[in-house]
């Protein structure tokens, strides 16, 4: 079934809106000699330069790659026994290399980044012939479209990435209830000023801006009330449409009793951007499956009558495996969908699950779909 487009979903709020800190994710090195290497590596032989690696933000689905020293401060050659990453995106080739006596040596490691945004990290523990103690790289940032939506989680005042509109019914008596009200502030990563078309399928509820007189911004406030939302009606992500060419449609996830998502299957992301989408046409995605197993999708049903979704193929490795399908939406189908589509796999026993993935796009005509419709999807691609 089609996500309904809630009336009256946003109301006004006031709020101040805080700038986005510009180095706010600056990767910076640290001198080894500080105290707080010192002191964190005491009696170490090997010192991380710099121990945290801040990636800023990255583009969904992308592959990066960062450098890093592992510097020897003792008078004999390190040979690295061993190097071992937190999770299998993170790739790099270590064990063995021999560090000289006093001097460093560079180690690229490189992310392959998951479709999911939020925050990310990952870390990777060398350990050392001769007894020497471990030593360990992190690394963090925000994997983040074009255009990003971010509140205050009031549990602990941080500025996140989704709406946490979670009531805990197990929290002490007296606790505040979380709020089912507030507002979003979305912002472009690149601070080049946009348009706000549609939050889930309506317009904003913006705070101190006119869309009829202002001029378009860099970031903007909108009011979100979830309050008289029932639950079977409650969206687990918040859909964003803007006018920015490489964020045509944008998600927040909505942390609310109402939108817990507890797959079946192991989806390495729950839902999936697939940006404009031409009605009348077919066109390609993916979705990726962690730790498969061997299980292989063997059927996909859309539960929204306005798009089929058919199994194309799917290639797997020792340990995941990526799926290919390709999404058809019906000429009448118009603006922002959100729904499930059902994946059934079969594992190498012949046992079954399902699991329910969502998608969300915008159904644009043919005859105004952009000259390539299929390039704002690449650009942002798969999410969770």
């Amino acid at each position: 079934m089609r996500m309904p487009l809630f009336q009256g979903f946003f109301v006004f709020a006031t709020f101040v809106i805080s700038a986005l800190a510009p180095n706010a994710f600056c990767e910076s090195a640290v001198d080894p000699s500080s105290p707080q290497i010192a002191a964190s590596s005491l009696q170490a032989t090997i010192i991380v330069d710099p121990p945290l690696i801040n990636l800023g933000f990255i583009e969904p689905r992308s592959t990066i790659t960062r450098n890093f020293r592992l510097i020897n401060t003792s008078a004999k050659p390190v040979t690295i026994q061993s190097a071992t990453p937190t999770c299998t995106c993170t790739t790099i080739e270590a064990q063995g290399k021999i560090i000289p006596p006093g001097e460093s040596l560079e180690v690229p490691i490189t992310m392959k980044v998951a479709a999911s945004t939020g925050i990310k990290t990952a870390a990777v523990t060398f350990t050392f012939t001769g007894g020497i103690a471990p030593a360990k790289v992190e690394m963090s940032g925000e994997i983040a479209y074009a255009v990003r939506g971010t509140t205050t989680d009031v549990t602990n005042g941080a500025m996140v990435p989704y709406i946490n509109a979670f009531q805990d019914p197990s929290a002490p008596f007296g606790t505040p209830p979380t709020p089912l009200s507030g507002t979003v502030t979305i912002s472009s990563i690149d601070r080049s000023p946009f348009r706000i078309n549609s939050v889930m399928g309506q317009l904003p509820a913006f705070v101190n801006f006119n869309p009829q007189q202002d001029a378009p911004r860099n970031n903007y406030l909108v009011s979100y009330d979830f309050s008289k939302i029932p639950c079977e009606r409650m969206p687990p992500y918040l859909i964003i449409e803007t006018d920015h060419p490489q964020a045509p449609v944008i998600d927040m996830r909505i942390r609310h009793a109402c939108t817990k998502i507890t797959p079946q299957l192991p989806f390495a992301e729950y839902r999936s951007n697939l940006g404009i989408v031409t009605t009348g046409k077919e066109q390609p995605f993916e979705f990726e499956l962690k730790h498969s197993q061997g299980w292989k999708v063997i059927s996909t049903t859309s539960k929204d009558p306005q798009f089929t979704v058919k199994l194309v193929g799917q290639r797997a490795d020792a340990d995941n495996a990526m799926i290919s399908l390709m999404i058809s939406v019906n000429a009448s189908a118009h603006g922002i969908v959100l729904a499930p589509v059902t994946m059934t796999a079969m594992d190498p026993t012949g046992a079954t699950k399902s699991s329910d993935f969502w998608v969300y796009f915008k159904a644009v005509p043919a005859a105004i779909a952009p000259a390539a419709s299929g390039a704002p999807a690449a650009s942002q691609k798969a999410g969770s």
